[in-house]
């Protein structure tokens, strides 16, 4: 096992789970509204969609699921639900906020919409069949390599996506009359349909 390879590695996904793209959209929208325990479990349910689909991929799985795309269309339309869910919410709301703060149902389904949406986006696991072989060109090798392999994806993800909630909330302080805390959740709303429609044509 070649540990050096893993710095490269960790770099290739943070530069890509930076990169605009509607997980971050999402993720972003999500984050300027008052539920902020919810955001918190969305962008977990997010780095854990793609622990899932680094270790389908290291396994095998992830090229025989692309050969069976039924199998990942339930996650897909699941997220894209969501998806419109969350624009109608945010459209319609005053003061640009998504939801009411959840219980912990709430933030159950807030983590299950986020892993919905990692999974079902069609990005996911072609980035990690792409960017695996840095670290694993024959697949994982034992359960100290596949442990490694998982912490440090979690680790490239958590850092930019729990890194997103704190600036989207601080940018979000700037607007504070509520006509533009109005324009900015109809603004958000739009991303996130568009994301959706994004998504169905994928």
């Amino acid at each position: 096992m070649d540990y050096l390879a893993f710095g490269p590695y960790f770099l290739a996904l943070v530069a890509y789970a930076a990169s605009p793209g509607p997980l971050t959209a999402v993720l972003v929208a999500r984050s300027v509204g008052d539920d902020r325990k919810g955001v918190i479990a969305f962008a977990a349910g997010l780095c854990i969609g793609e622990v899932i689909a680094v270790i389908a991929v290291a396994l095998g799985i992830g090229l025989w699921a692309q050969t069976q795309p039924e199998l990942l269309a339930l996650a897909k339309y699941a997220g894209i639900a969501y998806l419109l869910w969350l624009a109608s919410k945010m459209w319609g709301s005053r003061s640009g906020q998504s939801v009411a703060r959840p219980g912990r149902a709430g933030w159950m389904a807030s983590a299950g919409a986020g892993l919905a949406l990692c999974l079902g986006n069609p990005a996911t696991l072609l980035m990690q069949m792409l960017l695996l072989p840095i670290v694993a060109p024959h697949g994982a090798l034992g359960l100290e390599h596949m442990g490694l392999v998982v912490a440090v994806t979690f680790a490239a993800f958590g850092v930019v996506f729990f890194g997103i909630i704190p600036l989207a909330r601080q940018c979000s302080r700037l607007i504070i009359s509520p006509d533009s805390s109005a324009v900015l959740g109809r603004v958000t709303a739009v991303a996130i349909a568009m994301t959706s429609l994004w998504m169905i044509a994928a």
